[in-house]
């Protein structure tokens, strides 16, 4: 089975799980309001269509490796150079759910700073200043948002 489906197969089996959940919840709680129920719905729905369109998406061919021939008639032999996209995909989580734990302990705007930038330079932004440059931009305006506009307070941190 590929990677594709096997993905598209654990998601549909959460959003499975997850609609289960929220059947428990009420439609609405005031009337003319959308409710505690209608937010949850609407995701796990998109969740579920793009869960389908990934299950029956083709997986891509594998290019051929032109052959290349030395002027004496010997063929050279490139290595194939094998990905493993679902390494990489649980290195990003494993990354994400640190940056959970840092912003425990050290607070939302270090730990979000620190875990964007390693996020970034592991999906290919090498260049270190951007990605912190980037983070900090991203963490500020997200902070701008919930805290002073929408007066939401963000994590503290335990150690500071």
């Amino acid at each position: 089975m590929k990677h594709n489906r096997i993905i598209a197969l654990i998601l549909l089996a959460f959003v499975i799980w997850w609609g289960f959940l929220t059947t428990r919840l009420p439609e609405t709680t005031m009337i003319g309001e959308p409710g505690p129920k209608f937010f949850p719905s609407v995701i796990l729905l998109l969740m579920a269509v793009f869960s389908v369109i990934l299950f029956f998406i083709k997986d891509e061919k594998k290019q051929e490796t032109p052959e290349l021939i030395m002027e004496d008639g010997e063929k050279i032999e490139i290595e194939e150079e094998e990905t493993h996209p679902m390494k990489s995909a649980l290195k990003l989580f494993a990354v994400f759910l640190a940056g959970i734990i840092l912003v425990y302990f050290v607070g939302f705007s270090i730990g979000m700073i620190i875990c964007l930038t390693v996020m970034l330079w592991m999906i290919g932004w090498k260049i270190f200043p951007r990605a912190f440059l980037f983070s900090a931009s991203v963490t500020l305006i997200v902070y701008f948002l919930f805290d002073w506009l929408m007066r939401i307070p963000l994590p503290a941190g335990r150690l500071f």
